[in-house]
């Protein structure tokens, strides 16, 4: 691979319902120094952070959108960001707290090249498609790709939100420099290796008509034949970002991640995953997120995602 990459550190974990995906950011660097490939020895690398003690865990104020005050600012620094290294010429590899993070990602790439069409590999044990209206747990890393694709699905509407959760939810959805909204388009988005989702996700999934390889898709295809199949499906998108969420993989592997769900992907999986799209030509970035050193044993988590990269290059 001969992009020029540039490490972005988002070490945001308003979005989750556990504390620690903060720390997974630097703990990924860390094991990527010992590891040593040298692409990314040599990249360039920003850190976007703010300190633990500021940031509280609250369900006051605005009980189906946790911290949506912090997120609405972490989204569009990730924005920022994004947007910046995209305009130096370099390959953003975006290293995230919780999954609200994409939402900034995706957004910088989108106010990077207005007009084109983004392609989204959501490589996820879940569906992330919940709104303040349908949430049931109001954590907001279940919420990006709603708000990406900045759809309420009031059809399937549980919650009554306050003036001040409307206002914020409606402003995560315009985030970025061009409040370009929706940022993808149903169309544009493929789930790889779902599993772990409510019946209001999978109703969105069905009425958007969205594509989804669950687990047993991908035993029954094998992943190569998945990635293809997925990039076929994008083949018309001008750009393409992966999201990659450590809890796709089993929790034989996936120890350090606060939403794990069993029934993965596979090591061998997961390395066709970043050796395939990190490589290919229309990928523009690259997000790794959700590792959580407080619940990991040994920094296994970020050691096998160090090792992954390792493998792409």
């Amino acid at each position: 691979m001969l992009k020029e990459v540039k490490i972005i550190e988002a070490a945001y974990e308003m979005g989750a319902g556990t504390r620690g995906a903060q720390l997974g950011p630097s703990a990924l660097s860390r094991e990527i120094s010992q590891i040593q490939p040298g692409v990314l020895l040599s990249a360039q690398k920003e850190t976007l952070s703010q300190p633990m003690a500021e940031i509280p865990i609250s369900k006051n104020g605005t009980p189906f959108a946790h911290n949506i005050h912090f997120i609405h600012q972490s989204v569009n620094h990730v924005a920022a960001s994004v947007e910046r290294a995209l305009l130096e010429k370099t390959f953003p590899l975006v290293f995230s707290g919780d999954h609200s993070n994409a939402i900034g990602t995706v957004t910088g790439i989108a106010d990077s090249f207005p007009g084109k069409k983004i392609g989204v590999i959501w490589v996820d044990a879940h569906l992330d498609l919940h709104s303040p209206y349908t949430t049931p747990s109001g954590n907001m890393h279940g919420m990006a790709v709603n708000a990406l694709l900045s759809d309420n699905h009031l059809a399937n509407r549980k919650n009554e939100l306050n003036p001040e959760t409307t206002s914020l939810w409606n402003k995560i959805k315009k985030s970025g420099r061009l409040e370009i909204h929706p940022k993808i388009l149903p169309e544009n988005i493929v789930f790889i290796g779902t599993r772990d989702y409510e019946e209001e996700e999978w109703e969105l999934v069905q009425h958007l008509n969205i594509k989804v390889f669950t687990p047993d898709d991908i035993r029954r295809k094998g992943m190569q034949r998945t990635l293809d199949e997925t990039l076929a499906i994008l083949g018309h998108c001008d750009l393409l970002y992966t999201s990659f969420d450590v809890d796709s993989l089993d929790p034989a592997i996936s120890t350090g991640t606060g939403t794990p769900a069993p029934d993965g992907l596979s090591y061998q999986d997961a390395e066709l995953v970043f050796k395939c799209l990190i490589n290919h030509p229309k990928t523009s970035v690259f997000e790794i997120t959700e590792i959580n050193p407080l619940l990991d044993n040994d920094h296994s988590m970020p050691r096998t995602i160090a090792q992954l990269l390792a493998s792409a290059w």
